[in-house]
């Protein structure tokens, strides 16, 4: 496996999903054949899990680079435009005729809560071919991210040449629904507690349940598992230690995009040479301040602002 602190490998590769963002502030989230008044106007604004985890990462000040597709449209135009303007490098970025940009409704109630529906558009046409044109770049970066708003097919090829050539692999299995059987070649697996409890069938708020998740998603192949678990902070778990790391209390405006910033800080930390239980309570403490703000990408921080927050 690829030394990931110093020396030339010190970019991360996203392979993933952009998305342009609808979001609607409501009251509370519609039943079937319900409809809800939403609060004031819509905004439009960019994302993916893919784009958001790239553009966290970049915000902790790593060189990124993303692999992923946009239709030839005006929400795609937009979306490159503004990955390009926080810094990512977006020559792998392919326009797909006949297709649009992938899009996300996020419905955002007053508790901070999201119920999101994604259009995979063109995120659905990344194929393994386009993976493999990029081979140089993923065997020269210290981690390659992944998510499953990409076709499997994708995802597995990239898991392929990441372990072809040490590259450290960390995969977000969301949404869960898409999931992989098994996770052999991830080096770090980051499930929420709803994912992991799609996964294994186990509820994180069971006796010994993130323990109990975390041993059967390792069992199924994954290297080390870091499970976030929303307001009660994440769990870490490498063949070293197991450990719980609780997050700050804070008053939540908007969860969008939490695990996004968990992700990416997380393998910014990574990076930076931290060992795993201190770049997850890194990670930890840039998804708690990403929701005391409004937006997915709008809300994340710098990494200067995490090392204050953690007194650092």
């Amino acid at each position: 496996m690829t030394e990931i602190f110093g020396g030339a490998h010190m970019t991360i590769v996203v392979v993933g999903s952009i998305n342009t963002d609808l979001t609607i502030r409501v009251p509370h989230f519609a039943v079937a054949n319900e409809t809800v008044l939403g609060h004031g106007d819509f905004t439009t604004t960019q994302g993916g899990k893919g784009a958001n985890q790239a553009v966290a990462a970049a915000a902790a000040g790593l060189p990124v680079h993303i692999i992923g597709k946009v239709g030839a449209d005006a929400f795609g135009d937009a979306a490159i435009e503004d990955l390009r303007s926080t810094g990512i490098d977006c020559s792998h970025v392919t326009r797909e005729s006949g297709h649009a940009t992938g899009l996300a409704t996020i419905f955002v109630d007053p508790k901070g809560d999201n119920s999101i529906t994604v259009a995979p558009g063109a995120n659905a046409r990344i194929t393994p071919e386009d993976v493999q044109s990029a081979v140089k770049l993923i065997a020269e970066a210290s981690i390659v991210m992944l998510q499953l708003e990409i076709p499997l097919a994708a995802v597995t090829e990239t898991i392929r040449i990441a372990n072809q050539h040490g590259t450290i692999v960390m995969l977000d299995p969301a949404p869960a629904t898409m999931t992989m059987p098994e996770f052999s070649g991830v080096d770090f697996l980051t499930p929420n507690e709803i994912e992991a409890e799609t996964l294994t069938g186990i509820a994180a708020t069971a006796e010994n349940g993130p323990q109990r998740i975390i041993a059967e998603l390792r069992k199924r192949g994954a290297r080390q598992v870091a499970l976030t678990l929303g307001g009660m902070g994440c769990c870490i778990s490498t063949d070293e230690e197991t450990t719980f790391i609780q997050a700050q209390p804070v008053q939540a405006v908007d969860t969008t995009g939490a695990g996004d910033a968990f992700n990416g800080f997380l393998a910014a930390a990574l990076v930076k040479g931290l060992a795993a239980t201190k770049a997850a309570e890194t990670a930890c403490a840039a998804a708690t301040l990403s929701v005391t703000r409004a937006g997915a990408r709008t809300n994340l921080p710098t990494w200067d602002e995490v090392q204050a927050f953690l007194g650092a």
